[in-house]
């Protein structure tokens, strides 16, 4: 027979869990709206004083190198490459990574940009990637910028390595062949190198933009739309939360942990240093953040991981739940293998805020979120059978929470629409809006069942590598 008793004392202290970890959680959120208002007024505030202008007709700003891997993307790599040799940067060069593709790339890339092949094998390469077969320049001066690698597979990792190793530069903008970037964005993203003068960057993100249904016109992005799907469509609130409201807010107070990989610009002499990309994890993004950040506590050297708040590069979106799942499955393992490898961080005072309060709270929110939401839900059936739970308050809590993450991610969707006009009509306002009102019934639940099946093959060994990530393409015009 079940103690009655016990059982109660049980349910007592998982309520009070539950209740303080969804209280610290909501506090987060708010305290990163207040910061990210903070900072992003503070951006403008900076952006009076150093203009595009300032920026193009400098001399002795840094020299960018473009990094963009590209695998079986045939269809679309000529468009691609026009695209991003089209960007405004006084000093810029462009290196795309054929990582040993099947199609027909290579074939086009030559053709099309009349590239001619040279060895490889006599220029140093300090950080180690699989073997690069021909590297390729073309004959055409109008693309004297456009370096194209041929090398064996070796991952999307591997592939940045090898392009950070030919670049040459002082900054690396690591990115995806297939991703529209806007032509101004190397000149803003470089702005926070200029105008920090006390500490070293070796990070700065921008943000990411979801462009599916939108019009492209010769890789650029001319018509921003609202996705006509649910599952892209609640995506676009989902990066607005996560982009300017959640890693402007850490920002703020230096606590930024993450680059995304679709657009992240870094010195390449610390990157080279730590050993660039890890091609053992499929979240080399942030591992690769993490290290950066550990080398600089070791060296004592005070840094910065900045955030541009403006919409740089806009990508294609996961269009159905089965994409989703996929794509959420790696970021959490990834998420598991970095938090592992970086374990020693963890309520560390040796690496002061990073091991004290920044790394804990990925370890207990941003990982552990899904596990408490599950563990949740089975407590709810557990302890409502043995009659324990009060379905009135229950009802009313959890109706209490659900408003409350409304009212989160409306003042999110103003708060970008008012910080920089996209989707600025009414009815691209009242679509964003509703999908968020439903994001918590159609969208989140499969959302933490993709982090949970990435957790659960990491739990028993089940090996998955970077998964293929179907894609509709974008909308493009001639008109």
């Amino acid at each position: 027979m079940v103690d009655r008793y016990f059982l109660y004392d049980v349910y007592s202290n998982v309520s009070w869990f539950f209740l303080v970890y969804g209280a610290c959680l909501i506090t987060f959120y708010f305290l990163g709206v207040i910061l990210s208002d903070r900072a992003v007024r503070r951006n403008k505030r900076k952006a009076r004083f150093l203009q595009v202008n300032d920026i193009v007709s400098a001399t002795d700003i840094p020299s960018v190198t473009l990094v963009a891997p590209a695998y079986n993307e045939g269809l679309t790599i000529v468009e691609n490459v026009r695209s991003l040799l089209s960007i405004q940067y006084p000093f810029y060069k462009l290196i795309l990574v054929n990582d040993g593709s099947t199609d027909d790339s290579m074939e086009q890339l030559i053709r099309a940009f009349d590239l001619e092949p040279f060895d490889a094998t006599f220029i140093t390469q300090p950080i180690t990637t699989a073997t690069v077969n021909y590297i390729y320049k073309s004959r055409d001066r109008k693309y004297r910028h456009l370096t194209v690698i041929d090398k064996n597979n070796g991952g999307r990792a591997d592939a940045l390595n090898a392009g950070i190793n030919f670049a040459g530069t002082e900054l690396v903008l690591c990115t995806d062949a297939d991703c529209i970037i806007e032509q101004d964005a190397i000149i803003k993203m470089v702005r926070p190198y200029l105008e920090e003068s006390e500490k070293e960057i070796i990070a700065c993100g921008g943000g990411i933009g979801i462009a599916n249904d939108s019009i492209i016109k010769n890789g650029i992005l001319k018509k921003l739309k609202v996705p006509k799907d649910f599952i892209p469509n609640v995506q676009v609130v989902e990066y607005i939360r996560a982009f300017l409201i959640g890693r402007m807010g850490w920002g703020e107070i230096n606590g930024l942990m993450l680059v995304s990989g679709a657009f992240g610009l870094y010195p390449r002499t610390r990157v080279i240093q730590v050993g660039g990309f890890n091609t053992k994890t499929v979240g080399e993004d942030l591992e690769l953040c993490i290290r950066l950040r550990v080398l600089m506590e070791k060296l004592r050297k005070p840094y910065k991981v900045v955030y541009v708040p403006e919409t740089l590069c806009w990508t294609e979106a996961p269009p159905d739940y089965k994409i989703l799942i996929k794509q959420r499955d790696r970021w959490a393992r990834g998420l598991w293998e970095t938090l592992k490898l970086h374990r020693y961080l963890f309520f560390n005072p040796k690496y002061r805020s990073m091991g004290m309060l920044f790394f804990p709270y990925w370890c207990f929110f941003e990982f552990g979120a899904p596990i408490v939401e599950f563990l949740g839900l089975i407590c709810i059936f557990f302890f409502g059978y043995f009659g324990f739970i009060a379905w009135e308050n229950a009802i009313l809590l959890f109706s209490i929470v659900y408003l409350l993450g409304c009212i989160f991610s409306t003042v999110s969707v103003f708060f970008y629409i008012k910080s920089f006009r996209h989707y600025s009509s009414a009815r691209q306002v009242a679509e964003l809006l509703l999908a968020s009102y439903l994001e918590p019934f159609l969208f989140h639940p499969i959302m933490v069942f993709g982090q949970l099946k990435g957790y659960y093959k990491k739990l028993f060994g089940i090996k998955s590598g970077w998964g293929t990530m179907t894609r509709k393409g974008f909308t493009t015009s001639e008109a």
